[in-house]
């Protein structure tokens, strides 16, 4: 699907928009909630109208998000981030696999997908995704 048809279908359970790099915390928590549930795409540059404003990518824009990722997601996350020009506009993409494997925190904490929001995983949640998890690789 290309971005275009990402854009006009907006928000949902596996697409999320961010205005700006700016908002790298809650575009990491996004990641988490994605890997977590079934995988998505983050687009920056995409206001949550699903206006294109574009997005301003330096020479280490990408590389400072994804130590910002690195540095904060617990297993590490390695999205796949690129570039997309859209209306002579570019759009930072990130594209999260999910991670059936483990639960995945964000800042110690763990988050998944409800809709199309990004939500704090409960203790209770949490615990029990954990121990399916060890039970499958017990077996």
């Amino acid at each position: 699907m290309s971005i275009k048809h990402f854009i006009q279908s907006g928000e949902s359970e596996t697409l999320e928009f961010k205005k700006s790099t700016g908002e790298w915390k809650e575009i990491i928590e996004a990641i988490s909630a994605f890997a977590n549930t079934r995988g998505g795409v983050i687009l920056v540059g995409v206001d949550k109208k699903n206006k294109i404003c574009g997005v301003s990518v330096g020479k280490g824009t990408i590389e400072d998000l994804t130590n910002k990722i690195l540095n904060n997601t617990e297993p590490k996350i390695y999205p796949e981030i690129g570039i997309r020009t859209m209306d002579k506009k570019k759009i930072l993409y990130v594209k999260v696999e999910a991670n059936p494997y483990d639960v995945a925190l964000s800042f110690g904490k763990p988050f998944k997908r409800v809709g199309k929001n990004t939500v704090r995983m409960s203790k209770d949640e949490y615990k029990r995704r954990t121990l399916e998890i060890h039970k499958r690789e017990l077996t």
